[in-house]
């Protein structure tokens, strides 16, 4: 290896990988899988260039030459294809710039403004998770007396939101991220892409969707068990929120930078799980008593449209007005049984 280091220089470029650590064992078993390595192979020390496994320390330095040149000549290759192997790099690129430091450290001091923020935001929102867990807290005839459109109102905003990040992943455009903070940082992260195959983007749409459609068909759709929404809504928005919480975190102290669009999105479903927080607890509370099946019986009942009762009086019937002559017979006959 010297002697082709110091050949080619900067032009060979050689990764080390230690398979005492857990993360180059993990490395090297995903190679040996990957490359679809025989047992009897299997050891170190293991070379892979391009789509080439060397093993031993009869083929590497028999073949390896001729492979740099070749592969020089031809303008060079990539880092093979190992799974994992991109973000090790990336790992170790990290550790030589935090220079000793704790690694969350020296990712929250990259974008220390646009960082501080998300972290101030990570506070508020961790206060009011454990505040949400009182339901006397939420009692308040302020929050019932918030009008409806200003519920929509903030749910389309974190729609909107969610649709422009879809819009910037698909597209693979720049996303506007003002003068703070660094969202194409965030969206081009491993964390943009939830189990390995979803948008994180489009799962936050998926998630205002469903919270608007519950306003929808309690207000306008009315069908069966539509008073079941002001449960259902306040769970999505819970979930919405504590999963709203781990994306805080992540972004000053894991990837190392702060996306506007992410902290904004973060605050309308913080405003959504506070104005749903009431009637949410207050449902769960009757469930809790009731269970489900008294829970949906008041639900009927609530439902059911009220009967209209009218009571009416007996007629009663006045005497009839008596006659000059009928009045002047009474009077003589009271004169004589005198």
């Amino acid at each position: 290896m010297p002697p082709l280091e110091a050949q080619y220089g900067d032009d060979l470029h050689i990764l080390r990988v230690d398979t005492t650590t857990a993360l180059g064992q993990r490395l090297f078993q995903t190679a040996w899988e990957q490359y679809a390595v025989p047992l009897e192979r299997r050891g170190t020390p293991t070379m892979i260039i391009n789509d080439m496994v060397l093993v031993g320390a009869l083929e590497i330095p028999t073949q390896l030459p001729g492979l740099v040149a070749e592969l020089l000549a031809a303008g060079g290759n990539d880092w093979p294809p190992i799974p994992g192997l991109e973000e090790a790099i990336a790992l170790d690129a990290e550790l030589e710039e935090a220079g000793g430091r704790p690694l969350w450290q020296a990712r929250f001091l990259r974008d220390l403004p646009a960082n501080a923020i998300s972290a101030t935001l990570l506070v508020l929102m961790l206060v009011l998770a454990v505040a949400l867990t009182r339901p006397a807290l939420w009692r308040s005839q302020f929050l019932a007396r918030v009008p409806l459109w200003v519920k929509i109102g903030i749910a389309l905003i974190g729609l909107g939101v969610a649709l422009y990040l879809l819009n910037v992943e698909v597209t693979k455009t720049d996303a506007f991220c003002g003068p703070v903070g660094e969202c194409n940082v965030v969206q081009q992260s491993r964390y943009a892409i939830l189990f390995g195959f979803l948008p994180m983007a489009l799962f936050g749409a998926l998630g205002y969707a469903a919270i608007l459609s519950t306003y929808i068909y309690e207000q306008w759709i009315r069908g069966p068990y539509a008073g079941t929404m002001s449960l259902v809504r306040f769970l999505l928005a819970a979930f919405g929120f504590l999963f709203s919480i781990w994306l805080t975190y992540l972004q000053p102290f894991v990837i190392g930078a702060t996306c506007v669009w992410c902290l904004a999105s973060a605050i309308t479903m913080i405003f959504t799980v506070v104005l749903n927080a009431g009637s949410g607890w207050a449902a769960l509370q009757t469930l809790q008593k009731r269970g489900w099946k008294g829970y949906l019986r008041a639900l009927e009942r609530e439902a059911r449209p009220v009967a209209t009762s009218a009571a009416v009086a007996p007629a009663t019937i006045a005497p009839a007005a008596s006659s000059p002559r009928r009045n002047e017979s009474r009077k003589r006959s009271g004169r004589h049984r005198r």
